[in-house]
């Protein structure tokens, strides 16, 4: 149901809000003391191979930026910095490494200039900007989908993030127009309706909310008052079919294979490939079937049991990321259990940060993939409501 070694079972500790307001202070000192108006932040010995100064949302400067941004909307810390010049600093330095990715086509709201721009207009407000951001997501409304990161349905979410920003109807349109195609793209199957991902060179049906049916889903469901009745219905169809078709379920809960048809169990169990980033995409949906919220809690059950992932605090595939699908349970059920599950998966994330920070000397700064990411997290768990960043928030 999922590999054990790449999770840990630690000595949970009693849940401390003062814990986790120090260790939120402690990554935003970190991260900003790291900071160079040059050569942004430096890359991780686990950020496999990445260089120095990237700048995207994802495992870059620009997703630094957003958080210092969002950690001072909050008042969860009052450090100043100029992120202005460090976001503009951003785009300028992912330019060229996105110009050699393979989809440099698009408008990519987790690796191109997409998400630089709208931390900009976060931090820095400004119409010929929004135009700006506007004629980009445009540009990918006849482009091939390909997913959430590289394609089509990050477009779709900057599309709300910038309503929310702007207020600006033209970003419904185009959101209305994108999700037309989107669905049309959706293939009837006798396992569920779901879309094949032409991706890195192959054709392959994913589920997670990455590069995934869930991934696809997401924008659905965040703008799902913009949608119409005929295709909410499609929607509400396809999402408890799907994930009932292909979850394997046992005592330990539910969990996905990252991609399907498998003939393999699924092995992972992590924000962008498994049950907590299927829980995390689907706890918010707006409908309810017995059989969907059984597997939500089954899926909520197996990240529990899995336990902490040994590949650190992170969002994507670490304990913060795995502790929003039990936040998000939370939200949707009322259920304590859930609460006090996710506050147990931050303390022991706070032990990791603090332990890979002694380990390299620094910390780990992106937004999906570092330290970043946590420093959100805890944001939430102590709120007590789950905003994934860049999904829920931006």
């Amino acid at each position: 149901m999922f590999q054990h070694t790449r999770h840990f079972t630690p000595e949970f500790r009693a849940w401390d809000e003062s814990v986790a307001r120090s260790a939120i202070t402690e990554i935003a000192t970190d991260t900003i003391a790291r900071a160079n108006l040059t050569t942004l932040w430096p890359s991780h010995p686990m950020d496999d191979g990445l260089r120095d100064g990237n700048g995207s949302l994802y495992f870059g400067a620009a997703g630094v930026v957003w958080t210092l941004d969002y950690l001072r909307r909050v008042h969860a810390i009052t450090e100043d910095l100029d992120l202005e010049l460090l976001v503009s600093a951003a785009l300028e330095r992912n330019a060229h490494w996105f110009a050699t990715t393979q989809y440099s086509r698009h408008a990519s709201l987790l690796m191109g200039e997409l998400g630089i721009l709208m931390v900009q207009m976060r931090v820095a407000p400004d119409q010929g900007l929004a135009d700006e951001i506007y004629t980009l997501l445009a540009a990918n409304s006849e482009l091939p989908i390909v997913e959430l990161m590289w394609g089509l349905p990050g477009c779709m979410l900057a599309c709300i993030h910038m309503q929310s920003m702007t207020g600006d109807t033209r970003f419904i349109k185009l959101f209305q127009l994108q999700a037309g195609r989107l669905l049309v793209d959706l293939e009837p199957d006798d396992a569920g309706p779901i879309w094949t991902q032409d991706l890195y060179g192959r054709r392959q049906r994913w589920l997670g909310p990455v590069h995934g049916f869930a991934g696809n889903m997401l924008p659905l469901l965040r703008g799902w008052d913009w949608l119409t009745p005929e295709q909410r219905a499609v929607v509400a169809e396809a999402v408890p079919r799907t994930l009932a078709s292909y979850a394997v379920t046992s005592e330990l809960g539910s969990n996905w294979p990252a991609i399907v048809p498998s003939s393999e169990p699924p092995s992972l169990c992590q924000h962008c490939h498994g049950a907590s980033g299927i829980i995390t995409t689907f706890a918010d949906v707006p409908f309810s079937t017995p059989a969907l919220e059984a597997l939500l809690l089954g899926g909520g059950e197996l990240t529990w049991k899995a336990g902490p992932l040994v590949k650190g605090s992170n969002l994507c595939h670490g304990t913060g990321g795995n502790g929003y699908a039990l936040l998000k349970l939370y939200k949707r059920t009322g259920d304590a259990v859930w609460l006090e599950r996710a506050r147990a998966f931050a303390m022991a994330a706070i032990d990791q940060v603090r332990g890979a920070r002694a380990a390299f000397g620094r910390g780990r700064y992106s937004l999906w993939t570092g330290d970043c990411g946590l420093a959100v997290y805890l944001c939430h768990c102590i709120s007590g409501e789950p905003q994934f960043p860049t999904v829920d928030i931006l």
